[in-house]
């Protein structure tokens, strides 16, 4: 009876001591589950965010561009050594101020010498800002009716004015995108993985509309790939990396043969002095080579991880267009669970 009972006991213990094992296992596999989905979004967002960036840093310029050649602007730069001088003296002949004069300049400067468009396009919000206030300094109407005059704002057709309006609501949106955008960059550095604002690609894609609709053999659109070609082109960087690795293996390798064959010459005194000068620069040489294998092994490591996230990436478009599709046929109606 008590060997029974002793029986009964440990059977009961083997018992419990497995479900912890089991409840232990399933509480390490939601870890690495919940692990694995940061990490997932994480590298989805930071995509998103790049493409965004490039996107709109691609507009900012087009959109400057813009505003220069509607306020004659672009006619004004020349980078001799006076132009920025004759430069005041044409925006003052407009009726600016000199402190207006003087950095209307130095934002066509900053655009053509530092490509940074960010200074005009404060222009264009300025003029919209100003033209929407009552009172107004005597330094501010001289602004407004110098600039403004210029792109059809002031003293222009209907159309003129209206074409002005939407020139001038595309910086600001242009301006309210970037600070967004720089926003979300500075949350996902903090740990925010999710993009809160998800009006910016679509301002970005009507600000493209508006865009060739105002003119399209000025401005283009900025290319984005797609999910597919993004993994496309992680697979290939990945085997132009795992080739690159394979040459420079075999010519590791081709070095030590010729090191050992040197060697065994060496030994026998039959060495030129030429193989001689060779053989001694051989160990620099291989160091250089080794160098650079470690180097295009990391490569090969972060083109692997490239090709799981991008193609991570690609299963989720498909997915979510997959979704959107069931719902658009079900009326909103589809679970797929």
């Amino acid at each position: 009876m008590a060997a029974n009972a002793f029986a009964a006991l440990d059977n009961i213990l083997t018992k419990q001591e497995q479900r912890k094992s089991a409840d232990r296992q399933y509480a390490l596999a939601l870890m690495q589950f919940d692990y694995q989905k940061q990490q997932a979004a994480m590298a989805q967002t930071g995509k998103q965010l790049e493409l965004l960036q490039g996107a709109n840093a691609q507009m900012m310029t087009n959109v400057a561009q813009d505003f220069m050649s509607s306020a004659g602007l672009d006619a004004i730069y020349d980078a001799e050594d006076k132009g920025a001088e004759n430069a005041m003296d044409t925006l003052e002949d407009l009726g600016l101020s000199k402190r207006d004069a003087s950095k209307v300049a130095s934002a066509v400067w900053a655009y053509y010498t530092g490509q940074n468009p960010q200074p005009i396009l404060k222009l264009g919000r300025k003029l919209k800002n100003l033209s929407q206030l009552e009172s107004l300094t005597s330094e501010q109407k001289m602004f407004i009716k110098g600039l403004g005059s210029q792109i059809g704002l002031v003293g222009g057709s209907e159309f003129d004015i209206e074409n002005a309006k939407s020139l001038l609501d595309r910086t600001d949106k242009i301006l309210l995108n970037q600070d967004e955008i720089m926003q979300e960059v500075y949350e996902y550095g903090s740990g925010d993985f999710e993009i809160q604002r998800k009006d910016i690609g679509l301002s970005l894609s009507q600000l493209q509309d508006e865009t060739v609709e105002e003119d399209e053999s000025d401005l283009s659109t900025p290319y984005v790939p797609s999910a597919k070609e993004l993994v496309s082109d992680s697979k290939k960087m990945l085997r132009q990396n795992e080739d690159s690795v394979l040459e420079k293996t075999n010519a590791l390798e081709l070095l030590k043969d010729e090191s050992n064959v040197l060697s065994q010459l060496q030994k026998q005194g039959t060495l030129t002095d030429e193989q001689r000068q060779y053989m001694s620069r051989i160990p620099t040489i291989m160091g250089e080579f080794e160098n650079e294998l470690e180097e295009l092994n990391q490569a090969v490591i972060e083109s692997k991880q490239n090709v799981r996230e991008d193609v991570g990436f690609e299963a989720q478009t498909k997915l979510s267009d997959f979704m959107e599709t069931q719902r658009n046929i079900t009326g909103g109606s589809y679970k797929p669970f």
